[in-house]
């Protein structure tokens, strides 16, 4: 009996050390992760009306320490090029890198298949990120006045599709350096629309073993304890 405060005050102390020990490998398998400085680039070009093909807007990255994307988030300000003007059921916009898969960012936003119009408003002051609370983008109505917030991309081929492939997961896994481009097409004869400024945000890791020397770590760590755990335990037994 005298032995039982020690070994639960040793219980206790191996709680806190697991619950330490689990953090330290949640800050490991974090080492080298790391978010870069939005790159926001100021176009101001306004949109001929039924412009397909898109406008081309390229921007080479050359300065980013990412060597494994994990997530792109992409801001859009593109509007009326006068206030009311705007049409946003008419409007395409994709992303690509290096002239490989692109993400589809809008895809005449409202129409559905039973629906060939979509929707009227003057247009988006968003950013773009995959699992944004906000959901899909597609179907975000706005009575009037420009749509503002966090979104998750349209990702759709068609505008009528249900499925999404193109979201912005298609870049996980690639560089942050490269040549990234946003194409912008007006599809449909209507409201004039003015592309103001766009943004690329990239998080990833800077080196490419950061999570698998995390897992070691987090092995060394529990081992230890188990080590622990096993010799206290035995000194329970025999009641010292």
């Amino acid at each position: 009996m005298n032995g039982e405060p020690e070994f639960n005050k040793t219980m206790s102390f191996l709680h806190r050390s697991l619950f330490l020990t689990s953090m330290a490998f949640v800050v490991a398998a974090q080492a080298g992760v790391i978010t870069e400085p939005a790159r926001v680039y100021t176009v101001g070009y306004t949109l001929e009306d039924f412009q397909d093909p898109p406008a081309f807007f390229v921007q080479t990255i050359a300065d980013s320490s990412i060597l494994q994307l994990t997530e792109v988030q992409v801001g859009l300000h593109l509007v009326g090029a006068t206030a009311g003007g705007g049409f946003a059921g008419e409007i395409f916009v994709s992303l690509t890198k290096d002239l490989g898969a692109s993400a589809v960012l809008l895809n005449r936003v409202g129409v559905t298949s039973t629906d060939a119009v979509g929707f009227s408003y003057d247009g988006w002051d968003v950013v773009f990120r995959d699992g944004a609370a906000a959901g899909d983008i597609h179907g975000s109505a706005l009575s009037l006045g420009v749509l503002a917030g966090e979104w998750e991309p349209d990702g759709r081929l068609d505008g009528t599709d249900e499925s999404r492939p193109g979201k912005l997961q298609l870049f996980v896994g690639q560089a942050g350096n490269g040549e990234w481009s946003l194409n912008v097409a007006d599809l449909d004869i209507g409201g004039i629309m003015r592309l103001e400024s766009w943004s690329l945000t990239l998080t990833g890791l800077t080196e490419a073993n950061a999570v698998p020397e995390a897992t070691g770590l987090g092995g060394v760590g529990v081992g230890f304890l188990a080590y622990v755990w096993k010799f206290f335990a035995s000194r329970r037994k025999r009641g010292t």
